[in-house]
């Protein structure tokens, strides 16, 4: 069995796409590397889009996060390996989310940057509206 990781990591190359959306966006502003991973990992899956590192950046410890955090993480490996075994395995279960964040910072960035200066904020609220509202209606 693996040592359990004691941080989760990013893409080096993803490192200025954070950046940048902290810089021309309210999206990341006051959050910490833990919850704009978070939101990178939930637009990588519900964009249904993963994709591997090619170099691994720390990013933020694994002792930083919470349970509820470490829940949502688990439930994304879960629903990837279609078995609760992957649960043993915390380093799988890091990597799935890791390829989630990776891909879900490239989207969030194109998104950022398809619209116009300082307009993003809002179309990010409607489009977080418009998920809730189609979850709730099925």
């Amino acid at each position: 069995m693996k040592a359990r990781p004691d941080r989760l990591y990013i893409d080096k190359s993803d490192r200025e796409k954070y950046s940048d959306i902290a810089n021309i966006s309210s999206l990341f502003e006051d959050k910490s590397n833990k919850e704009q991973f978070l939101l990178a990992m939930a637009f990588g899956v519900h964009n249904q889009t993963r994709a591997a590192l090619k170099t691994k950046d720390g990013w933020f410890l694994e002792k930083d996060l919470k349970t509820e955090n470490e829940a949502l993480i688990s439930a994304v490996a879960v629903a990837e390996a279609s078995s609760v075994d992957i649960l043993s395995d915390h380093a799988q279960v890091y990597e799935i989310a890791e390829q989630y964040a990776h891909a879900g910072i490239r989207i969030l960035h194109d998104k950022v940057h398809s619209v116009e200066f300082g307009t993003f904020s809002k179309q990010f609220e409607k489009y977080v509206v418009d998920i809730y509202n189609q979850a709730s209606d099925s």
